[in-house]
């Protein structure tokens, strides 16, 4: 349940109310740092304003206050001039320094703090503030219902699954994705059930008392042992307590003992809090998958994606066994820099060829891509058909994944499909029959953003510039590049 209060400003007499209102929400909810909440919204404010009106009389701004048991949410969106946020959102910001205005005060005085493009419909700035007790929004009482972080996290119980967690786990997705995350399957208690039966996922749950409060999986590959961290969602009732930070240690702790090769995790680019996760447990950012992030895709009703999106891959290599490389002389400094960021050295022993089919490929029908697996130097008319078949089969994306240890025409394999308009994204380790593959991307569709991706860390963001301009370098002569 929640509430919601939205205030249409066209001037600054305007501005008046919309302290007022800011005051008597202060008054009502059980804010966790209430002083700070008209600091806040008075930077934003003078800031939209400053930076999106040249002339106050076009001023259109609307300010939206949506209230849950958990936090208030104030998201600002106009219609003025356009804005690069990215700046902000990179790294960590260093609040050892005591910022007086504009964007990084803000970062000061609130929770959370982020920016989204509406497209055709201008921009929006949203940030969040906790609150220190559960609010009832029928009733307008707070409640203590939930004891304090510590108490939390004692009693929280994180452990493997078991079949009784899963109308909880579904629930969870719900809370956080609505009807919009891709992963369909755990909307469904009987398929999550099936699943870890089957040993395809192995979940990881967060209990607390009787109920599940947050999940993880391991979703195992079927090509080699590795296994994607993904599924993960914790109660918005239960969020910046920890929990996470318990289930990922328990994830890494669960891969190990399996005796799993690496882990990877594909981080929605729509925010940065899933790509900080990684790198704060260690992880290496090894790739950029454009569009694999179907549309319309939105996370707990407050950050939504109208074209495909981008998922930032990041590897945490278990196995670090010296291995032979033969990395093609186009994107050799990016294959190495990657290599040395996962730990993996190179070895002068060369493997047995082994005996593979050239070309395959595999389909995924729930977002609509395709991916071609390359063994060796393929023929060119067969590589065309596979492409031809993709296109047949709706794929919006295609990768194209090499094998990095057996092929010595990889140069001319490389020049082969970037002919075909393919272009960098990344190092896979362990990824089919348990070795390493460079895969390039290619677009089948416009409706692909580049523009509004975020990357959290400075080496993905040069990581994003360097494929942007791999792919201007392979387009079609007078091609548009995102």
């Amino acid at each position: 349940m929640r509430d919601l209060i939205e205030i249409h400003l066209t001037s600054r007499t305007h501005f008046g109310l919309l302290r007022y209102t800011c005051k008597h929400l202060r008054q009502l909810l059980p804010l966790h740092r209430p002083e700070q909440l008209s600091e806040a919204i008075d930077q934003l404010l003078e800031n939209v304003v400053e930076h999106a009106y040249e002339k106050l009389e076009n001023m259109d701004v609307t300010v939206r206050f949506t209230i849950t048991p958990r936090q208030l949410q104030i998201d600002v969106e106009d219609s003025g001039l356009p804005f690069d946020f990215t700046p902000f959102m990179s790294e960590a910001v260093d609040h050892t320094t005591q910022h007086e205005k504009g964007f990084y005060r803000i970062y000061d005085l609130v929770d959370r703090f982020w920016f989204t493009m509406l497209e055709n419909r201008g921009k929006r700035f949203s940030v969040i503030q906790a609150f220190e007790h559960n609010y009832d929004i029928r009733t307008g009482k707070t409640s203590t219902a939930l004891p304090d972080k510590e108490t939390i996290l004692q009693r929280l119980d994180v452990r493997r699954f078991d079949e009784s967690d899963a109308e909880g786990i579904a629930q969870l997705i719900y809370k956080n994705y609505h009807y919009t995350y891709y992963k369909s399957q755990f909307y469904d208690p009987v398929k999550i059930r099936q699943l870890n039966q089957d040993r395809e996922v192995v979940s990881i749950v967060a209990v607390y008392g009787v109920r599940v409060v947050g999940h993880f999986a391991l979703v195992l590959s079927r090509h080699a042992e590795i296994a994607e961290i993904a599924i993960a969602a914790v109660d918005p009732e239960f969020k910046k307590m920890g929990i996470m930070t318990r289930m990922f240690d328990t994830i890494i702790a669960t891969a190990r003992a399996m005796h799993l090769n690496a882990i990877y995790g594909e981080a929605l680019m729509l925010h940065p809090y899933s790509q900080r996760a990684n790198l704060s447990h260690g992880m290496c950012e090894t790739a950029i998958v454009l569009g694999e992030v179907p549309s319309q895709t939105e996370i707990e009703r407050q950050i939504k994606a109208s074209l495909r999106s981008g998922a930032m891959i990041s590897f945490l290599v278990f196995d670090t066994h010296k291995r032979y490389c033969l990395p093609p002389q186009r994107y050799a400094g990016q294959i190495e820099a990657a290599y040395r960021c996962a730990k993996v050295e190179n070895s002068a022993s060369r493997p047995a060829n082994p005996n593979r089919q050239l070309l395959s490929h595999h389909l995924n029908p729930y977002i609509n891509v395709g991916f071609i697996i390359i063994e060796g130097l393929p023929d060119d008319e067969a590589l065309d058909e596979l492409i031809d078949l993709m296109h047949t089969d709706h794929c919006e994306m295609v990768y194209a994944d090499i094998n990095l240890h057996h092929i010595e025409e990889i140069d001319e394999v490389v020049a082969m499909l970037n002919r075909r308009h393919f272009f960098y994204s990344g190092v896979f380790f362990s990824y089919y029959h348990n070795e390493d593959y460079l895969r390039l991307q290619r677009k089948n569709s416009r409706f692909v953003d580049e523009e509004q991706l975020v990357c959290y860390s400075q080496h993905a963001r040069a990581m994003l510039e360097y494929i942007q301009a791999d792919e201007a370098r392979v387009a079609p002569a007078g091609a548009e590049v995102q």
